[in-house]
């Protein structure tokens, strides 16, 4: 589904075109019905005074149409002077426009880098989840119960024998067990058992890892909350299955006391 394109917000160059294009429109149809014969021939300054002599009673008339028609484009002129030059009109001035400029001495701030703050999340949360692992106590050398390792050997057989440190921290607060433990457990499975395929992949935050090429079929673009998510599933899978089999247990049991 492709997505349709953000619309900008206008910008001051935009807003300026549009009020000369105004002014442009009003003045156009003035200039038409005024002297519909400027078009057809110039009129001599000479004739213009003998006309203005002999004809009195259309002099208040034929004077304020030109009068106008000089003094928009005039105005038109001050605004565009005023938008390509650093030079401020007075406040006195009819066509001042004060936002304009304001608008043309103000630097526009450079947007911040999306990719830039996404990073610096992520760091924070790494670095707190780093911390809550590092809070699981376990005793050394103890054995890892029978839904630990079931997680363990998951991940290992399944997606990658090489988890990244973001990972085998997640591993440790979802199973609850001590982050070195997690971290000594993969290493030891490496010297014992290193088979299989691993092909490097570059994960959507930036780590390089090595992935189990069956992974890499089903999910091409991994993360470290894809790979959450993952672990958080089948870890509740397995605990709702280990008590389904207790409960299953139980009649049995009870019948052989009685």
């Amino acid at each position: 589904m492709t997505t349709a394109a953000v619309p900008q917000a206008p910008g001051p160059l935009h807003f300026l075109a549009s009020v000369i294009t105004d002014i442009s429109d009003d003045t156009s149809p003035r200039d038409q019905s005024s002297s519909p014969e400027s078009s057809s021939r110039p009129s001599s300054p000479i004739s213009t005074l003998s006309s203005s002599s002999t004809a009195p009673s259309n002099h208040g008339s034929s004077l304020h149409p030109p009068s106008k028609l000089t003094r928009l484009p005039e105005a038109e002129h001050r605004i565009l002077q005023h938008s390509t030059s650093s030079n401020h009109l007075p406040s006195s001035d009819p066509s001042f426009v004060p936002f304009i400029r304001h608008k043309s001495a103000r630097k526009v701030p450079k947007a911040a880098d999306p990719n830039l703050k996404g990073k610096l999340q992520m760091k924070k949360r790494r670095k707190e989840l780093l911390d809550k692992a590092m809070k699981i106590k376990s005793l050394d050398n103890s054995p890892v119960n029978e839904r630990q390792l079931l997680v363990l050997r998951m991940v290992y057989d399944e997606i990658t024998m090489y988890p990244c440190e973001s990972w085998m921290v997640l591993i440790a607060i979802i199973i609850h067990r001590a982050y070195k433990q997690v971290k000594n457990w993969f290493s030891n499975e490496r010297q014992k058992n290193r088979t299989g395929e691993s092909v490097p992949l570059e994960t959507e935050d930036g780590d390089k890892v090595r992935l189990r090429s069956s992974a890499l079929l089903m999910c091409q673009e991994w993360s470290d909350s894809f790979f959450e998510e993952v672990v958080m599933i089948y870890n509740y899978r397995v605990q709702r299955n280990s008590r389904f089999r207790g409960s299953l247990r139980r009649p049995d049991i009870m019948s052989n006391h009685d």
